[in-house]
């Protein structure tokens, strides 16, 4: 918890930042002023779609009978993005909320965190074919431009990585991660089963391919629909774009923000990625920081709402235990 007020008190910091600086931004505020709060609550209603495709590329993997329902797992992926979004001092906080949400269905912890560690290698092979055809529109409409070769070299060393990623989920570390829920929570997590752990129940989701590729084609899907998100929240803000420029710009803001997961949130890092594609585009830096504050309002919405239902189940599991 006091993770998460030190993040909440960043995002405070960089919105106090802003309004501090909004003469040498430009109007910020007129420019939050177009969307308003309506324009907040639409982008947070519409983020609900993303994360719905989300929840559902999850519950594909998931292969233990009986198939627990769809809303078991996007209500899962809530409580995982808010964890892990205002929590995101902690490692694996979100993952591991998720993996506790699945245990309360009768799942396996050795089978809910392999379909997390399957769920997150299907998301990054998706962000990487979303990254691959944004780069790919951002060349085509600016093919000098040095985002575009910045692009390109960052999709080369992201296969590498990928690759590693995956060969990593059948090492030895694999079996640490699987131990370390049952050390962190004795009380509340079994040790692992070694011959039915989470390196065999891995294997056992990789083998049943077809899963697999439905649930890059979700994650996918929800890629595309989180541009969408912006494209939106240009229009609010008055400053309507091709969907093909957003896109682009997307693309490359999420690849910023994976690149940066050391800094919890990309804090700083988001709001100047925009500001700087932003102005390639022809926006103006104010709207392009207002683009920005508003994911921030979105985020700290559906992220307070996670923490809050996270707790209030987490207080009745343990009032029935």
């Amino acid at each position: 918890m006091n993770a998460g007020i030190l993040r909440l008190c960043l995002i405070a910091v960089v919105l106090g930042i802003a309004w501090w600086l909004r003469d040498g931004f430009g109007d910020v505020g007129g420019a939050l002023d177009r969307a308003g709060w309506s324009g907040v609550a639409i982008i947070t209603a519409y983020h609900l779609l993303p994360m719905m495709l989300c929840g559902l590329s999850w519950a594909t993997l998931q292969p233990q009978e009986p198939l627990r329902p769809a809303w078991v797992f996007v209500m899962g992926r809530w409580i995982r993005d808010g964890v892990g979004e205002l929590a995101g001092f902690l490692p694996l906080s979100g993952e591991m909320a998720g993996i506790r949400h699945l245990t309360r269905f009768g799942i396996r912890p050795a089978v809910a965190g392999a379909t997390v560690v399957a769920d997150i290698t299907a998301e990054a092979i998706a962000q990487f074919l979303f990254s691959l055809v944004g780069v790919g529109m951002w060349a085509w409409l600016y093919p000098e431009s040095e985002v575009t070769r910045w692009g390109v070299i960052a999709l080369v060393v992201s296969v590498p990585v990928l690759i590693a990623f995956v060969i990593v989920q059948r090492s030895w570390f694999m079996h640490f991660l699987e131990s370390l829920p049952s050390r962190l929570m004795p009380k509340s997590w079994d040790a692992p089963d070694v011959e039915q752990g989470i390196v065999a129940s891995i294997n056992d989701i990789y083998r049943r391919r077809s899963r697999m590729v439905r649930s890059v084609a979700w994650h996918l899907a929800a890629w595309i629909a989180g541009a969408a998100e912006a494209w939106v929240a240009l229009y609010l803000l008055g400053y309507p774009l091709d969907f093909a420029q957003v896109l682009a710009m997307e693309s490359i803001i999420f690849a910023i923000r994976s690149i940066a997961f050391v800094v919890p949130g990309a804090i700083g890092i988001q709001e100047g990625g925009y500001m700087l594609l932003g102005t390639m585009l022809g926006l103006p830096t104010e709207v392009a920081l207002a683009l920005s504050l508003l994911k921030r309002g979105r985020e700290l919405i559906l992220g307070l709402s996670a923490l809050l239902a996270w707790h209030f189940i987490e207080g009745a599991t343990a009032r029935r235990r």
